[in-house]
């Protein structure tokens, strides 16, 4: 993505693909607000396993004003957190360099290749595997390396 963002705007890529977009046109701004939804729909998901284990172990039962109160509490810390961490973005880039890269990139390639034994094999199947294996690890350490760069810089 990267790659192609410079490849279409060149030394004036900003750090956002949709922050080069044209401001005027219909179709940058349904791309902006595509983006947009996006994090607020996953937000959700991915704080319901949290606030259903804080709802058990506080054992509110199936109040639902109580749990509304738990999720909107949740919501707050995030946004406290994410606002008094002067380089939170910095310490979310490393997270998901480090992180999502081995989790998503990774592990299924070795777990694969540890499960299948055919795979282990030479051929078509075990070049595009061990290729996933090299662009995600190059990926990995180049994303890891310029977010502690950045968090370092910003100490």
């Amino acid at each position: 993505m990267a790659i192609l963002g410079y490849l279409m705007y060149g030394e004036h890529l900003k750090s956002q693909v949709t922050l080069n977009l044209p401001i005027r046109k219909i179709s940058a701004k349904i791309a902006i607000y595509t983006t947009l939804v996006n994090p607020l729909t996953k937000y959700a998901v991915i704080i319901t396993p949290i606030a259903k284990a804080m709802e058990d172990t506080f054992r509110l039962g199936n109040s639902r004003f109580l749990s509304i109160l738990v999720r909107t509490a949740i919501m707050i810390s995030t946004l406290v957190v994410a606002l008094t961490i002067p380089f939170f973005g910095y310490v979310m880039a490393f997270i998901g360099s480090f992180l999502s890269v081995t989790v998503s990139m990774l592990f299924p390639c070795l777990c694969y290749l540890r499960i299948n034994t055919a795979a282990r094999s030479f051929g078509f199947e075990l070049v595009i595997i061990v290729g996933i294996l090299i662009a995600g690890l190059f990926a990995a350490i180049v994303g890891t390396y310029t977010s502690i760069k950045q968090i370092i810089n910003h100490l």
